[in-house]
């Protein structure tokens, strides 16, 4: 079955005024570190991504790109992972093709831990998801293992396999 990985972008600089906004913030030095850390340890535990799908924002799109260490994959920009909250993340996958087998989300909090804990969702107690109570710091993720394909997502149907932290 399918992992879902989610990735917290990495630090950010403080916003600055002006056109852009908060869109606009960029990953400061250590995000940069932070986000190619956790890229190795994704790729090295055998999460490398099959696609992508990325928030708009730049500082997720330069946490991928960082991450991703100059290795090419597929990738989807969506506003969606940006300001659609859970249902947009979870619009977003649910577009995925059945023979990807590794995807990873790249976005921002709360939305990344709010959706993993929805999807394990299962009643019961479950210590991988009781990582996630705190949400995911930056430069941070979670890996999901699925038990339905991309277009079934929904809650209870994954599980916490892991949560690692770039720095």
């Amino acid at each position: 079955m399918p992992t879902l990985v989610l990735v917290r972008h990495a630090k950010a600089e403080v916003a600055p005024p002006g056109p852009g906004g908060d869109h606009a913030r960029e990953l400061s030095s250590r995000g940069r570190r932070d986000a190619a850390a956790l890229g190795g340890l994704l790729t090295d535990g055998g999460w490398a991504p099959d696609l992508a799908l990325v928030s708009t924002a730049a500082r997720a799109v330069q946490t991928l790109e960082h991450a991703l260490a100059g290795r090419e994959v597929e990738t989807w920009p969506t506003r969606r992972i940006y300001d659609g909250g859970i249902d947009g993340v979870l619009e977003a996958v649910r577009e995925v093709p059945d023979g990807v087998g590794v995807l990873w989300v790249v976005g921002h909090e709360p939305v990344l831990s709010s959706t993993a804990w929805e999807l394990t969702d299962s009643g019961e107690h479950d210590e991988g998801r009781e990582a996630l109570q705190g949400g995911l710091p930056t430069g941070a993720a979670a890996v999901l293992d699925l038990a339905v394909p991309w277009s079934d997502m929904g809650p209870g149907v994954a599980t916490v396999g892991t949560v690692l932290r770039g720095r």
